[in-house]
């Protein structure tokens, strides 16, 4: 499988709606402005929220908000693909240290698994009001699922030589982060993934098999 300067992760999550090109990024205004709404969110949810509670929890103006958000729709998708850019460099820090496909889908797992477990703001949101937030990573989640596939698919490319096509392999890439955002939004009852032990040997036995790694019993 060739490289594609699309599979970059930020990049792509960046062609979706929310997240800022690189003059954006290096806004201190606004990054104050998400931190802003990623508290309050996590205070008091997504529906609660105002944006007047934001511009006061950031002890900024109203006015100053709107230059950089149109609107609650815009914050909200803005501060949830922030939190998605976060998590998807430190799972390519986790990934970095590892070189076999196994190796990298077994603890890249265990790692997603572990960690929006126990993201507090996702939690959060799940538990008060998923009706506003499964959407983000369902029926409006096309930035996250892509930019998920792209770095699943990059990676495979990374690890070993691939026979399989750039569509086959994206293809396998995107069933995958489906699979993976289901059992984070619908927790398993036949799978115990909170254990880091099942968890691997789930994304050994199951999900490496998908992707081109070896199976172990």
């Amino acid at each position: 499988m060739s490289e594609n300067p699309s599979s970059d992760p930020l990049a792509m999550l960046r062609s979706g709606r929310g997240l800022p090109d690189a003059a954006e990024a290096d806004d201190p205004i606004r990054e104050q402005l998400l931190d802003a709404a990623a508290a309050q969110f996590e205070s008091v949810g997504i529906a609660r929220s105002t944006m007047n509670d934001i511009t006061r929890r950031a002890g900024l103006a109203r006015m100053t908000l709107y230059r950089r958000f149109a609107n609650k729709q815009e914050l909200v998708e803005a501060t949830l693909l922030r939190e998605a850019s976060w998590f998807l460099a430190d799972l390519q820090r986790e990934l970095d240290v590892h070189e076999s496909i196994e190796d990298k889908l077994t603890e890249g797992f265990a790692f997603t698994v572990q960690t929006l477990r126990d993201h507090d703001l996702l939690n959060r949101l799940l538990e008060t009001e998923p009706e506003a937030t499964v959407p983000h990573f369902t029926v409006q989640g096309a930035p996250l699922i892509t930019a998920a596939a792209h770095f699943l698919a990059a990676e495979i490319s990374r690890a070993a030589p691939d026979p399989r096509s750039d569509e086959e392999v994206l293809i396998v890439a995107e069933l995958t982060a489906r699979l993976v955002v289901s059992f984070v939004l619908t927790p398993s009852t036949t799978i115990d993934l909170d254990d880091p032990a099942v968890a691997r040997a789930f994304a050994r036995n199951h999900l490496g098999p998908l992707l081109g790694a070896h199976p172990q019993r």
